[in-house]
């Protein structure tokens, strides 16, 4: 479909641009079933270059199987399995695992995701992290996070992006 195509529908559909943290935190939380957790869970992410620790608003995880299951895509599955696999052949002794590798282990067998999000005016979404692998949770915290109003027209590499990933889901 046209780009153009997508503007329009995207214009009369009356989708936000942007959902505000509120409006987020209700999706995620209905939809998802996620958990709030302490932002020192996450403390990992002052290292990280791309994340502004001091924007991050909110944080949870989604660790309902029962969610997990439509999360997943079969190759997210595959991966998790392989990883579960792996990690059964080179088990860590009790000794030597941190909270923090236990943590991750979780993460990458697919056990649950940890949802970070930023927030640069306290209002909107201005950044996220997703720690897990999905395809869909990936494509939920984009259209969550949006774009500003302003920058919603044609020729914006980002606006395009974001229409392209309302299509995909289906809500243009």
């Amino acid at each position: 479909m046209q780009k153009e195509e997508l503007d329009k529908l995207f214009k009369k559909s009356k989708l936000p641009f942007r959902y505000s943290v509120k409006d987020a935190e209700k999706i995620l939380t209905d939809r998802y079933n996620t958990i709030e957790i302490d932002k020192e869970i996450v403390n990992d992410l002052k290292k990280d270059p791309l994340v502004n620790y001091e924007n991050i608003i909110k944080c949870y995880r989604v660790n309902d199987s029962k969610i997990h299951s439509a999360l997943f895509n079969d190759n997210e599955r595959s991966m998790h399995a392989e990883t579960r696999q792996r990690n059964a052949n080179e088990p860590i002794s009790n000794s030597e695992i941190t909270e923090s590798m236990l943590l991750w282990r979780n993460i990458q067998e697919g056990k649950f995701l940890q949802l970070v999000l930023e927030s640069a005016d306290r209002e909107y979404i201005s950044s996220f992290t997703l720690q897990g692998l999905s395809e869909k949770m990936l494509d939920e915290l984009i259209i969550l996070m949006g774009i500003p109003p302003e920058e919603g027209y044609i020729g914006n590499p980002a606006y395009e992006s974001y229409l392209n990933v309302l299509h995909k889901n289906e809500l243009i």
